[in-house]
């Protein structure tokens, strides 16, 4: 649940209401001042130090490709500059934004996008990709060829779900903030999410359960068929069309239209999609325990004798493969009275018929959870693979005192990740010099969520 209190630094419009006395001026002269171009030669950054400069220009590309990525790219070439104007505080200065956007047109036609970055103590490099990300959509709104004025027109959940879903795709897809919401069965309406406004969620809970929300909106309607396509002529619209977004919605997305539910039903499709963790997706300490502990869980009660007898003839139908033999062929065993239990009581069900396959199917389960477990448990796994397949040749010295040596590395391992989480909590509240304001809100996201519980 980290991630729900990531803080949404985006407006529900794009405004142009504050501006810095000493920012707020038209981009300088090429020449007059250091700068760096981009690769794509559409980012231009002025000012600060190389290294700043060199740093967000590969920032801007890097973005610029996520949102590509995510909502397609502009038609054709670019046509529009972006220029990163960066001033360092040589004093002091009280400002609501370190990263401010603007929108500026062009003669005879076009627009250009930029950005005025204060470099001081507070920058939020989270800050400047929000606005750099919302410029960027921006870009898609403004057409160089329209002889009309656009509309600086952005609804909140946009700009919301396509930062999102950059920070979503590049953290792997992550699972683990769609689950939580759906598990906890605190989502609001889909109509909720489509009006509102930065001002209807001013604590961060509330902000980042909105964010998860709103990716899953935007990406529900990416997948519709021609998905990318509709979007951006979505956005074109919001920028020179006079009708509501909720209605431009239904003129894109015709489907839409089909049933009065459907873009619910479409939305809580992507969340509960969303949130199911993907084959690839690494696994938490606590899942990968969990994991582990159900799969080293012996359970003979589920050999049947036909199973023991298929299992037998495949294994002796494998040729030219080394089989794996027991080491004391003996009689034919009785079963025994065991049922279930953990892998360390190995010496109560060795002797039963029924325990090489039910060690096979662990050792299996064990080298499957391998491939998604948390990375500092492959080895532990890898040992007990070893011990699981020395168990089948019930070859036993020393399995009891490698188990207990392997459960303490389990335990070490918890313990550190435990103290990971308690310093960077504790860092967080006693060393950060100044408050961000994301813990304020606490009252006011008890209200919400309890507004939500009524629903």
């Amino acid at each position: 649940m980290v991630r729900l209190i990531i803080p949404l630094a985006c407006a529900a419009w794009l405004t142009a209401g504050w501006a810095w006395g000493q920012l707020a001026t038209p981009p300088v002269t090429p020449g007059a001042v250091p700068m760096a171009l981009s690769q794509s030669g559409q980012f231009t950054v002025y000012g600060g130090r190389p290294e700043d400069r060199t740093e967000f220009v590969n920032r801007c590309e890097s973005l610029s490709h996520d949102v590509a990525n995510i909502i397609g790219k502009p038609a054709g070439n670019w046509v529009h500059p972006f220029v990163i104007q960066l001033k360092a505080a040589e004093t002091p200065q009280a400002v609501l934004r370190r990263a401010y956007g603007r929108v500026f047109p062009m003669d005879p036609k076009g627009f250009r996008f930029q950005i005025d970055v204060l470099l001081d103590p507070d920058f939020q490099v989270a800050e400047f990709n929000q606005e750099f990300t919302k410029l960027l959509i921006m870009e898609r709104m403004f057409d160089p060829d329209r002889k009309e004025e656009p509309q600086e027109r952005l609804p909140a959940w946009i700009l919301a779900g396509v930062s999102e879903l950059i920070d979503y795709s590049r953290a792997g897809r992550p699972s683990d903030v769609f689950s939580a919401l759906m598990d906890a069965k605190q989502v609001p309406p889909v109509s909720e999410i489509t009006s509102a406004t930065l001002e209807s969620y001013p604590d961060s809970v509330s902000r980042g359960i909105f964010r998860a929300c709103s990716a899953a909106l935007v990406q529900a309607l990416l997948e519709q068929a021609s998905g990318q396509v509709r979007f951006q002529v979505l956005l074109q619209d919001l920028a020179y069309s006079k009708d509501p977004p909720e209605a431009l919605l239904r003129v894109h997305f015709p489907a839409l239209d089909q049933t009065s539910d459907a873009l619910s039903k479409w939305w809580a499709l992507q969340l509960a999609a969303m949130g199911e963790r993907s084959a690839y997706e690494l696994l938490p300490v606590s899942e990968t325990e969990r994991l582990l502990n159900q799969y080293l869980q012996i359970d003979l009660t589920s050999i049947t004798d036909e199973m023991l007898a298929k299992s037998t003839k495949d294994e002796g139908s494998k040729a030219g493969k080394l089989l794996r033999l027991p080491k004391k062929p003996a009689k034919p065993a009785a079963k025994t009275d065991y049922t279930s239990g953990p892998l360390d009581e190995f010496p109560k069900f060795l002797n039963d018929p029924r325990a090489p396959l039910a060690l096979r199917r662990a050792d299996d389960r064990v080298n499957q959870l391998a491939a998604r477990c948390f990375p500092l448990y492959r080895p532990i796994l890898s040992s007990y693979s070893k011990l699981l397949g020395r168990l089948q040749d019930r070859d036993t010295p020393n399995v009891a005192t490698e188990l207990q040596a392997l459960a303490r590395n389990r335990e070490e391992i918890q313990t550190l990740m435990g103290g990971v989480t308690d310093y960077m909590n504790w860092y967080v509240t006693t060393q950060v010099k100044e408050s961000t304001g994301d813990f304020t809100g606490y009252a006011e996201a008890l209200k919400s969520l309890e507004k939500l519980d009524k629903r």
